[in-house]
């Protein structure tokens, strides 16, 4: 069948002609007659002036160009095509096979998608069934006024889709007919509601193009309008709603930003009086600097200063490691839904909020452990500067500052290995 595609398109390449509705006429030649003729075709010599062949007579339909052959009308129940295109390159469909310029493609979708669109007004029109059941999902449709009708659920209001004998050029490069199947799959049985979703969705995304324009808009968006509906669906299910996600998630944002400010404006505070604190310290020893008694004093004041650190430094590791913990489980317990598990492309929002409520713990942890450090290694060498006014050797001093510096480092070791244990 290919080769009789391959010669008919020379012979109209050989010749001047005219497609009429019911005929072909080629301007005489015997060498163009002579060709019909071995194929088969019936032609018809008139005067030796014009070569007409029925189309009936032909064992294929043949078209001008794509507008020609766009059409309801002529998509329907036909397999056999060769479309000329005289200013491009001939499209023919055998066998629900696509070849172009004689070629065969199997990426290209040209042909399936005209005929996925034909199989789309069909099935709409399966819809508009007259029955007293409360639920039609097309409410009207006229065949002659090539007029659909929806009613919506929710409000009084209609939607009109009108549909023609022309059928838009969709893009050849993507199946439709993978779309047109998912779209019908919600009708089966087992979908039982689904389809009252379908509409509203089909409702909502049609009502944004004008009514001559919106069958092929809807035609061609069919994947996402199924999708949105099965989305909506899956929450009608799970007993869910827009709004208690929604509130779920400003809940799950609020509560756990609110703990970790608490802890992070507590540490500002600290931080910020850090430098008084040294400074009040260092103008007390050098007022007392002669007082033995006195320096004994605020080195004993330092290591319970230090003692303190080391417990505040264990509680605010313990509120952040809970505020994880606590957070990782709630997240947990949102993804298993099984509205998220079916569509975990809707859990992206709250995974972006988990990632910054997970960062800025690791952020706090880090500034609570680095305030641990500096203040304790400036309490450690404030002693050694006492010391030092005490008249300590520098070895001495040295091996008091390397065990202070060897106990920091094994409560700072000690809180972090068990934090998650005081939980």
């Amino acid at each position: 069948m290919l080769e009789t595609h391959r010669k008919i398109f020379e012979i109209f390449q050989q010749s001047g002609f005219e497609i009429k509705p019911d005929k072909i006429d080629f301007h005489y030649s015997a060498n163009i007659e002579s060709q019909l003729i071995a194929l088969n075709i019936k032609v018809e010599n008139i005067r030796n002036v014009t070569l007409s062949v029925e189309k009936e007579n032909l064992p294929l339909k043949i078209y001008h160009d794509f507008n020609s052959y766009l059409k309801l009308t002529e998509v329907k129940n036909n397999n056999n095509v060769l479309i000329l295109n005289p200013d491009n390159l001939p499209y023919s469909l055998i066998n629900n096979s696509t070849y172009i310029n004689f070629e065969e493609k199997n990426e290209n979708y040209f042909f399936k998608n005209a005929i996925s669109f034909n199989d789309f007004i069909d099935f709409l029109k399966t819809q508009e069934i007259d029955t007293e059941e409360a639920f039609h999902f097309v409410d009207y449709l006229n065949d002659i006024s090539r007029k659909i009708v929806f009613t919506s659920l929710t409000d009084k209001g209609r939607l009109i889709v009108k549909y023609h004998n022309q059928i838009s050029h969709f893009d050849e490069n993507i199946n439709l007919n993978n779309s047109l199947e998912n779209f019908k799959n919600c009708f089966v049985e087992k979908n039982h509601h689904l389809p009252k979703f379908l509409k509203s969705s089909i409702i909502e995304y049609a009502s944004r193009f004008d009514s001559e324009n919106r069958i092929y808009s809807v035609f061609e968006e069919l994947n996402e309008i199924t999708n949105n509906a099965r989305i909506n669906f899956e929450i009608y299910l799970n007993n869910l709603s827009i709004d208690k996600i929604r509130k779920e998630y400003d809940e799950y944002k609020s509560k756990y930003f609110k703990d970790v400010s608490e802890i992070l404006n507590n540490l500002t505070q600290k931080i910020i009086g850090f430098p008084l604190l040294i400074a009040t310290t260092l103008f007390a020893i050098e007022k007392v600097k002669e007082s033995s008694t006195f320096l004994i004093l605020l080195i004993i004041t330092i290591l319970i200063t230090n003692i303190y650190m080391v417990f505040l430094l264990k509680i605010n590791f313990n509120d952040l490691s809970y505020i994880k913990t606590i957070s990782n489980q709630d997240f947990k317990t949102l993804k298993e839904n099984n509205f998220f598990t079916k569509y975990p492309n809707e859990l992206e929002i709250f995974i972006k909020i988990k990632s910054r409520i997970t960062v800025r713990v690791k952020l706090l942890e880090l500034i609570c452990e680095s305030y641990f450090w500096i203040l304790g290694i400036s309490n450690i060498a404030i002693i050694g500067l006492i010391f030092n006014y005490l008249s300590f050797s520098f070895v001495q001093i040295t091996l008091v500052l390397l065990v202070l510096l060897l106990i920091l480092s094994i409560s700072r070791n000690s809180i972090l290995n068990n934090k998650e244990n005081d939980l």
